[in-house]
C-alpha cells in the first residue's frame, strides 16, 4: 500500500483527485484567496486592538499620530510580516499523514528550549564576533556541563542541538578535569539615585543580568539603548556597577570638621626670604598670615620683621575690620608669643584662643595649605635695596597683598562660582550654631586635664611607684615621666599582673639591665590587650547570640521561597544546585552553616545525588577555590558517612 506524499506549495494552486491528499496552502495565499480567513484575521486583530485600548478607525496617518509611531515603520513591519507568512503554511484538516516524532526528537527540543532560554534569560553568555569567534560565560559553560552529565545519546548530537562546536565542547571536558578557571570578582550592588530615570533602571538591570565581557555590553547595550557607550559607563559609575577611572583625587586644603564663614579665624606666621641684588643680602620678614578657617579667604597681611604678640594682634584687628564683626573663636599653634598675656586679653574680649594640636582635625591644615601655594606660586622675594629699607617692608607687604587679594577675588567651584570674599561678607553667622561645638574645643585643647586619661590613673600610678622601687628600675625613670604615660593609660589590673610577671623574672636573676624598665612596658601592654580581648569576646559572644536569631528567621523565609522556585526543570532551578551555590557563596559563617545543613539534610534523602552535586561545584568558577574545596570535602565525608551506615 503507498504512503501519500505531502507537497507544499507556496504560491500556485493545484487541483488533486479525491484519492490524494489535499495539498496544505501558504498562508498569504489563503489570505488573498479566502474570504474565510481574511475575516477571522481582522477579528483577531480588532480583538488585540480592544485588549490594547487601540482605535483602528480613520486614516493610516491619524492612527500612527495617535499611537506616535512613524508610517515608514508600519510599511517596513508589513514587509517583514509578509514575508514571514510567504513561509508559513496552513495545516489540513483531519489526521496528519506525518508520523509522530520518536522520544529522540522530544529530547533533542527540550535540550533545545533549555538552551535557548538560558540565553535569553542570561544575554552575555554567548556573543557571537564579526570574526567568526564566539565567546562563553563562565555560567553558560557550566550550565552545558551540568546538560552534558544528564544526557544519554551522543556528544556530537548534543553539540548539534546546543549549537556548539564540538571541538570547544572538548575543551571544555578537558578543562573541567583540571580546574584552570580563575576566580571572578562578583559584580557590587548598584546604588541607584531616587530621581534616576527609566534609563538609568534599565541599563543597570541589563548589566546585573549580563554574563560576558563590559566590552560586548557596550555594544549590546549602545545597540539596544541607541546611545554611545560613554554615557552607558557613566551610568555604570555613578551606580557603584563600575570603578571610575584612575585619576588623581583632588587635595582639599580645608579642615575636616568645618565651621560656618566668619566663626573661627586661623593664623601663623610665614618666614619670606627677600635677597637684595644690590649687595646680595638675604633678609628674612615673618607674614603674619590670618584666614577664614570655612573659606580659607585671607581676611588680613601683616608683615612683621619676626613673628611676635604684636604682628597676631594687628592681623587680628585687620580681620575684624574686614568681617564688619570679631569672631568667636581664633585658632594658633603653640609657640610661646600666644600666651602674651596683653595679647589674650585683647583678643578673648571677644573671641577665645584656641590651641591647635597636630593629629586633630581642627587643627590650622587650611592656613598651612594657603603658605605651601604661596610658595609655589611667588618663593623667594627679588627685590633692589638701593633705596630706603622701607622699601623692602611695603614691598613685601604688596606682594602678599596681591597674592591674597588674587585668592580672594578668584572664582570657586566650591562656592558656585563665587569668590571666598564675596562668601564671606554676604554670609551672616549664626552664633548660637558654632557656640557648643567652640566651647567643646576650647575645652579640650586648653584644660588640665585630657579626654584620654584613665579615671584610675592615682591607683595606677602607686602601683608603678612601688614596683620600680622594689624592683630597683627607679633610676631608669628618675622624673616619673614613664610611670606617668603608662598610669594615664593602661588599668591597674594590667599593670598588677605585668608586676607580678616581671618580678618572677626578675627572681630568676634575669632582667638586671639598664632596659628592664622597656620590658616592664611591653608586658604591662599585653596584659592590657590581653584583657581587653576577654570582654571584648564576652561582648561579642552576647550580641552574636542576639544577631543569630534574627538571621536565622531571615535564612528560613528565604529557603521556603527557594523550595517554590526550584521545581527542577532545569539545571538554574534544582534545588540542590542552588543550596550548594548557597554555600558556597555565604558571607558569613552561620549563613554557610545553614545551607549547609539543608544540603546535608537533602542529600541524606536521596544518596545518588552526591556526585553530581560535588560536579556542579566544582565547576562554580566565580567562587574561589578554597571555598569549593572545603565543600566538596564535606560532601564527601557526609558520604562516607551514609555509606557506613548502610554497611
Amino acid at each position: 500500500m503507498k504512503k501519500g506524499v505531502v507537497v507544499s506549495y507556496k504560491a500556485r494552486s493545484t487541483k488533486t483527485g479525491n484519492n490524494h491528499p489535499q495539498p496544505r496552502m501558504n498562508i498569504k495565499e489563503d489570505l488573498r484567496n479566502n474570504k474565510l480567513t481574511i475575516i477571522a484575521a481582522y477579528k483577531f486583530v480588532m480583538e488585540l486592538a480592544a485588549t490594547m485600548h487601540l482605535s483602528l478607525e480613520g486614516t493610516l496617518s491619524a492612527i500612527c499620530e495617535d499611537v506616535g509611531v512613524n508610517r515608514t515603520q508600519v510599511y517596513e513591519r508589513k514587509k517583514q510580516l509578509e514575508k514571514i507568512l510567504e513561509g508559513l503554511e496552513l495545516a489540513n484538516p483531519g489526521r496528519p499523514s506525518c508520523p509522530a516524532s520518536g522520544v529522540k526528537d522530544i529530547l533533542d527540543r527540550e535540550l533545545r528550549e533549555k538552551v535557548l532560554r538560558y540565553r535569553l534569560e542570561n544575554p552575555g553568555a554567548v556573543v557571537p564576533h564579526s570574526s567568526g569567534r564566539t565567546t562563553y560565560s563562565n555560567g553558560f559553560i557550566r550550565f552545558i556541563l551540568d546538560l552534558l552529565d544528564e544526557w544519554e545519546g551522543s556528544p556530537e548530537n548534543f553539540c548539534k542541538q546546543a549549537e556548539i562546536p564540538y571541538s570547544t565542547l572538548r575543551v571544555w571536558i578537558k578543562k573541567d578535569e583540571n580546574q584552570p578557571f580563575v576566580r571572578q570578582s562578583n559584580k557590587p550592588t548598584p546604588c541607584i539615585p531616587v530621581s534616576a530615570s527609566e534609563d538609568v533602571w534599565r541599563i543597570v538591570e541589563d548589566y546585573e543580568a549580563w554574563q560576558g565581557s563590559i566590552r560586548d555590553f557596550f555594544k549590546y547595550e549602545a545597540a539596544r539603548m541607541h546611545m554611545g557607550p560613554t554615557p552607558i559607563r557613566r551610568v555604570l559609575v555613578i551606580c557603584g556597577m563600575l570603578a571610575p577611572r584612575s585619576i588623581k583625587s583632588p587635595r582639599y586644603r580645608g579642615s575636616t570638621t568645618k565651621c560656618q564663614p566668619g566663626s573661627i579665624l586661623v593664623t601663623d606666621g610665614k618666614e619670606i626670604g627677600v635677597q637684595c641684588t644690590g649687595t646680595g643680602e638675604m633678609i628674612a620678614f615673618n607674614w603674619q598670615g590670618i584666614v577664614d578657617q570655612a573659606t580659607a579667604c585671607h581676611t588680613a597681611v601683616v608683615v612683621t620683621a619676626t613673628e611676635c604678640a604684636a604682628g597676631v594682634r594687628k592681623a587680628f584687628d585687620d580681620s575684624c575690620t574686614f568681617l564688619g564683626r570679631e569672631p568667636q573663636a581664633l585658632v594658633h599653634d603653640n609657640k610661646p608669643i600666644h600666651n602674651d598675656q596683653e595679647l589674650r586679653e585683647h583678643i578673648e574680649k571677644t573671641s577665645k584662643m584656641i590651641p591647635a594640636t597636630p593629629g586633630t582635625p581642627e587643627n590650622k591644615a587650611v592656613i598651612e595649605g594657603e603658605f605651601g601655594k604661596f610658595e609655589q606660586a611667588v618663593g623667594t622675594i627679588v627685590l633692589d635695596d638701593s633705596n630706603k629699607p622701607a622699601l623692602l617692608t611695603s614691598a613685601v607687604h604688596e606682594i602678599c597683598r596681591a597674592y591674597t587679594a588674587g585668592l580672594n577675588h578668584a572664582g570657586r567651584a566650591e562656592f558656585n562660582g563665587k569668590s571666598r570674599e564675596q562668601v564671606l561678607r554676604e554670609y551672616s553667622p549664626d552664633p548660637e550654631k558654632d557656640r557648643d561645638f567652640i566651647e567643646q574645643l576650647h575645652a579640650n585643647h586648653t584644660g588640665p586635664s585630657r579626654i584620654d586619661v584613665l579615671p584610675t590613673t592615682a591607683v595606677s600610678r602607686t602601683l608603678l611607684n612601688e614596683g620600680f622601687t622594689q624592683f630597683g628600675i627607679q633610676d631608669q625613670d628618675p622624673e616619673g615621666q614613664i610611670r606617668q604615660w603608662l598610669a594615664e593609660r593602661y588599668t591597674p589590673e594590667a599593670i598588677r599582673q605585668a608586676l607580678a610577671i616581671f618580678g618572677t623574672e626578675w627572681n630568676k636573676g634575669r632582667l638586671r639591665n639598664k632596659m628592664a624598665h622597656r620590658y616592664l612596658v611591653k608586658v604591662i601592654q599585653n596584659c592590657q590587650e590581653e584583657m581587653d580581648l576577654r570582654i571584648q569576646e564576652e561582648l561579642l559572644r552576647k550580641y552574636a547570640q542576639k544577631e543569630r536569631q534574627g538571621w536565622l528567621q531571615e535564612f528560613e523565609a528565604e529557603y521556603r521561597q527557594l523550595k517554590k522556585e526550584c521545581d527542577g526543570s532545569s539545571p538554574g532551578k534544582n534545588l540542590l544546585f542552588c543550596l550548594g551555590e548557597k554555600s558556597v557563596f555565604g558571607g558569613l559563617a552561620l549563613q554557610r552553616t545553614f545551607w549547609e545543613g539543608k544540603l546535608k539534610q537533602m542529600l541524606g534523602k536521596c544518596h545518588d545525588k552526591f556526585s553530581v552535586v560535588c560536579r556542579h561545584i566544582r565547576r562554580l568558577f566565580e567562587a574561589k577555590w578554597n571555598d569549593r574545596f572545603i565543600l566538596i570535602s564535606k560532601l564527601v565525608a557526609w558520604e562516607n558517612q551514609l555509606n557506613c551506615r548502610v554497611i
